[in-house]
């Protein structure tokens, strides 16, 4: 029998279908053996595909054997910040060099990048390896949490729908025209400029969340997807992540969630202890910030998904 032969193209929009289900085998692939949740057959991805593309094409790129979809990445470049936001590759392609050559294919439509990440899983030691052989090492840990928001004295405090429990500290529903100040505030906790990303979450994503301001001033946020997932929050001061997340968890408590769930870079105590406190677990392994070199403020940011950081 012949070796297979790939070909390599741009990824499009008529691909979404196909690339979940390359997504759905590689990473069921790997957590059936380890007895970890698997990905479910509802593609629920559609909306951060088919943003990536929109907004980042030349970066992503899909490999086929004949007409066969078999494996893809897509990559996101925000002013000089690059970042992997998926590489998947289905198990009968793997060891073939297909997943570098996609790599190669992303990065080298890096225009002017200055630092290149990506988020991965402590049981990809492959994945893991082909990172850091291109210069993204592994910085910081990436806890998941899930649960149902317990609100008491002893977890949450007497808390309200609207106080913030910090001083001075005033809340704001998100709106379209809240992208300008959360574009200021990730300047300076992230570095990195996302108000394209925002502006998708607000209006195609289905999140909802606060901006918080003290003295007038923006402060911090935070936003939730319909599903209970928390993120991205951002805060200007540490101390303020614990409010701003206590905020979202009351909110989703009074509305009857019963599961939600967030992923925490593991300097970001402030959220860990909130969670921890409010009876939430870990839900998976942790993950793995990689990177070409140390960026942003990571004891004040909760990311959107591994896929948007």
């Amino acid at each position: 029998m012949s070796a297979a032969v790939y070909t390599y193209r741009l990824l499009a929009p008529a691909d979404d279908d196909d690339a979940f289900a390359v997504y759905r085998e590689a990473l069921n692939g790997y957590l059936a053996p380890a007895g970890q949740t698997l990905v479910p057959e509802e593609n629920d991805q559609s909306p951060s595909f088919l943003h990536v593309l929109r907004h980042d094409g030349p970066r992503c790129w899909a490999a086929q054997s004949g007409d066969r979809l078999v494996a893809w990445g897509t990559a996101i470049q925000r002013g000089a910040w690059w970042f992997l936001s998926d590489l998947f590759v289905l198990p009968e392609a793997q060891g073939r060099g297909v997943g570098g050559e996609l790599l190669r294919r992303c990065m080298a439509a890096a225009d002017g990048a200055e630092t290149f990440a990506t988020v991965t899983d402590t049981l990809q030691p492959i994945s893991n390896t082909l990172y850091a052989r291109r210069g993204m090492l592994p910085r910081e840990a990436l806890l998941g949490f899930a649960g149902s928001p317990q609100v008491s004295d002893g977890l949450l405090g007497p808390l309200r729908e609207g106080d913030a429990r910090a001083p001075g500290l005033v809340p704001e529903p998100l709106t379209g025209a809240s992208v300008t100040d959360l574009a200021i505030l990730d300047a300076q906790v992230t570095g990195i400029e996302r108000a394209v990303d925002h502006a998708f979450h607000l209006a195609e994503d289905g999140r909802r969340g606060w901006l918080f301001r003290r003295a007038g001033r923006p402060v911090g946020y935070v936003m939730y997807r319909p599903n209970g997932r928390i993120g991205p929050l951002g805060c200007l001061d540490a101390a303020d992540v614990a409010p701003v997340l206590r905020h979202a968890l009351v909110h989703l408590a009074a509305q009857g969630r019963e599961q939600v769930s967030a992923r925490v870079p593991a300097p970001c105590v402030g959220a860990q202890r909130v969670l921890w406190a409010a009876g939430f677990v870990p839900d998976d392994t942790p993950g793995l910030l990689l990177a070409s070199r140390p960026f942003g403020l990571l004891d004040r940011y909760l990311p959107a998904s591994y896929g948007l950081f």
